[in-house]
């Protein structure tokens, strides 16, 4: 497992709300972290680097230590969102959860935008930086969901 950063928030709303954000700049995992812990929401926050690591992680977890949400970057180095949506779709059925996918993007492709959308684990598109009421729109459908 290539744990890059993580962190706990016990005052979170939701007791078992639990965040993956995939993306290769440290600078957004900055970021989503800073905004999660202010806004007290997601109990448990993991950041990548490397979406192969985190499809390996989900291969193996039981349903407690699956994610809610996996916020994805599409433009990676080697193996990128494309590629890891490509690997999801393989295995999201025999998942023991429904995690529901949202991707984080720099890009502004109409293309990119539809392309993501034929995947039917994927809820929306995020145009990054994310924004505070972005990501607090986001735990809140998540939240009146559960």
């Amino acid at each position: 497992m290539l744990l890059q950063a993580s962190f706990t928030d016990q005052n979170a709303s939701h007791a078992k709300s639990r965040l993956v954000m995939i993306d290769d700049n440290p600078l957004e995992h900055l970021i989503m972290k800073r905004l999660c812990q202010r806004l007290k929401i997601f109990t448990e926050a993991n950041y990548h680097y490397d979406a192969r690591a985190v499809l390996n992680q989900l291969r193996q977890e039981q349903a407690h230590n699956l994610p809610d949400i996996i916020l994805l970057d599409l433009q990676m180095p080697e193996f990128d969102g494309w590629d890891f949506l490509e690997e999801f779709s393989r295995i999201y059925t025999s998942l023991p959860k429904n995690i529901k996918i949202y991707i984080f993007s720099s890009s502004i492709n109409p293309v990119d935008i539809t392309r993501s959308a034929t995947y039917p684990f994927v809820c929306d598109f995020i145009s990054k930086p994310m924004k505070q009421e972005t990501l607090q729109q986001l735990y809140q459908q998540f939240d009146e969901a559960a």
